[in-house]
């Protein structure tokens, strides 16, 4: 059985949501790490596809049929996400249905076709260590539940890229975190593609640091999935569109 794990970067250009707020009118879609394996044994082949403009629609119409394109030449057959049922799959299907209103694209239909066996890792691992939870914790961090199942995820570090000095300066901690994206990183990234300044070294490092970040976000969770017990997962965990928040 083919299996998809798809994972999605978010930016806050316009207002920063307050914490734990989930709202979609807060997000816009910056890019998307993509793994699949024809059998759940085989190296992940990974992709990371990036918005190609400003923050039109038109530009969150054409990173959805990037994706769709990329699935349609592979036999995806079950998606895997870590806590796709809050986050990802939930704003991936607000967006579709609110660019179907705008133009006949079909967004809503092809991307309910491809939640259609979604299993949510989170669930599974929130289960499994339960005990790690946090009083109010729903689910794990992804690099705890990694670490707690001795997977290796690499964690991507500021150290290894070559940026101006200030050029990321409002950003504390050597590691990029998702919320880096979200807050600072993502607007830089799109900023610089609609100022068509691409082929500049600094715009490229920071191409390199989200592709490696997207790649870590979904290469190893395939293993995770296999390490809690693989298809025999799927019923218990899968949360098609109809029960996505």
């Amino acid at each position: 059985m083919g299996t998809l794990v798809l994972d999605i970067e978010t930016a806050s250009p316009l207002e920063e949501p307050s914490a734990n707020a989930n709202d979609t009118q807060y997000f816009e879609w910056v890019a998307v790490g993509l793994a699949y394996v024809d059998a759940l044994q085989d190296t992940p082949e990974t992709d990371v596809l990036f918005r190609r403009g400003n923050w039109d629609d038109a530009y969150t119409r054409d990173l959805f049929e990037q994706l769709f394109e990329w699935c349609e030449k592979r036999n995806v057959e079950r998606l895997l996400t870590y806590n796709g049922t809050w986050f990802d799959g939930k704003h991936l299907l607000t967006w579709a249905r609110e660019l179907d209103t705008t133009s006949d694209t079909r967004l809503r239909q092809r991307t309910e076709s491809l939640f259609g066996n979604h299993i949510d890792v989170a669930l599974a691992a929130a289960d499994e260590y339960s005990d790690e939870l946090l009083d109010g914790q729903p689910i794990l961090p992804d690099w705890k539940a990694y670490d707690i199942a001795g997977i290796n995820n690499d964690s991507v570090w500021y150290d290894d890229y070559d940026f101006p000095e200030t050029y990321l300066s409002e950003i504390d901690g050597p590691a990029v975190q998702g919320k880096h994206i979200g807050r600072v990183i993502g607007d830089k990234y799109v900023q610089n593609v609609d100022a068509e300044i691409e082929h500049t070294s600094v715009h490229r490092e920071l191409t390199r640091l989200l592709e490696d970040y997207c790649r870590s976000d979904v290469v190893d969770l395939i293993d995770l999935y296999t390490a809690l017990g693989g298809p025999e997962l799927d019923d218990t965990y899968r949360r098609p569109p109809s029960q996505i928040a």
